[in-house]
């Protein structure tokens, strides 16, 4: 198996290089005189590509493709269910009722940055920093862990020009 994470961040050649060595049924490593190849058995590799959709992809690498979007629900009620199960399926040491208070900030500030037009919107990985920075700053203090969720909260807005909390 293959990962590339966020091939839109790439250099624009490496999807058409990309098709190229898929091809070929090899590639080699830049820098080196080695040649990677699928084992003798003839399993091609499984390669899986994230994208940001920062920048777009050629159709001709998009065609080779199978497309699996994972766009978060539109309606907050689904929204918030939807980050707090999967809060819990990354944190189950965190109670229920602050990840419900995470993903209702969170759906706020989505609410927010959509009104100001800022992009991207906060999503599914900010959900996880706040949760992993307030488990982080009180582990184990539900109490805690709220005050501090209420104080950094702000942050997952910071990389948007303008967003001041």
């Amino acid at each position: 198996m293959v990962l590339i994470d966020e091939i839109d961040k790439a250099d624009a050649e490496v999807p058409n290089g990309l098709l190229e060595a898929l091809g070929a049924g090899e590639f080699a490593v830049h820098g080196t005189k080695q040649v990677v190849r699928p084992p003798e058995n003839g399993v091609q590799p499984l390669v899986i590509l994230t994208t940001n959709e920062e920048r777009t992809l050629p159709d001709a690498f998009l065609r080779r493709c199978l497309v699996l979007r994972l766009d978060l629900p539109q309606a907050r009620n689904e929204l918030i269910e939807h980050l707090v199960t999967r809060g819990a399926a990354h944190f189950p040491d965190i109670e229920p009722e602050l990840l419900t208070l995470a993903a209702g900030m969170v759906a706020d500030d989505r609410d927010r940055a959509r009104e100001q037009n800022w992009r991207p919107l906060p999503g599914q990985a900010e959900f996880i920093d706040l949760l992993r920075a307030v488990r982080e700053l009180a582990p184990g203090n539900q109490a805690e862990q709220a005050a501090q969720l209420d104080r950094i909260r702000v942050f997952a807005l910071r990389k948007h020009v303008g967003a001041t909390g």
